[in-house]
């Protein structure tokens, strides 16, 4: 309990941190540099983890809902997408932090040249083969990570069978 409450304390610490930092960040930050950042956030598409977020939120909620009143199912379905649907008005906090981010990383010129880079022939193939190449990038590392769990485990075990235990 007391360790829970330690790792409580500690995250709730570093997150007012983080803040303070992003706020110090955001001072710094002129309106055409965060436009620019926030112009990059967008041809990225990083906005789609905001829609998810938002989705999965509701859809949990909804479901919650649905459990303890089972006879409403469609109604609660029906106010959950209303509720969900009014997070898409364009007003997307997560994008500006995303965006702050960004500002905070790149200079008004590097954001600039990034955006120039996006918008040529080959970062428009980027930009549109990103989502299948993450999750290709993904299944292999799953597919090695099983096979090195494997590959550990023999040598583990052999290693160990040297050693004299019987394993």
């Amino acid at each position: 309990m007391t360790s829970l409450k330690n790792l409580s304390t500690w995250a709730i610490a570093a997150g007012a941190a983080l803040m303070l930092s992003f706020s110090a960040h955001a001072q710094e930050i002129g309106p055409e540099h965060l436009a620019l950042a926030k112009k990059y956030v967008a041809m990225t598409d990083t906005g789609h983890l905001y829609e998810r977020i938002i989705v999965d939120t509701s859809k949990k909620s909804m479901d919650f809902l649905v459990q303890q009143n089972p006879a409403i199912a469609a109604s609660i379905a029906t106010a959950a997408k209303d509720v969900a649907t009014s997070y898409f008005d364009g007003n997307n906090e997560l994008h500006d932090s995303f965006a702050r981010i960004y500002a905070v990383r790149f200079s008004v010129e590097e954001l600039n040249e990034i955006i120039a880079f996006y918008e040529t022939a080959v970062g428009q193939k980027l930009l549109a083969n990103n989502q299948d190449i993450g999750k290709n990038i993904e299944s292999a590392a799953m597919i090695w990570k099983s096979n090195l769990e494997t590959e550990i485990a023999i040598k583990l075990r052999t290693l160990l069978k040297e050693r004299g235990f019987d394993i």
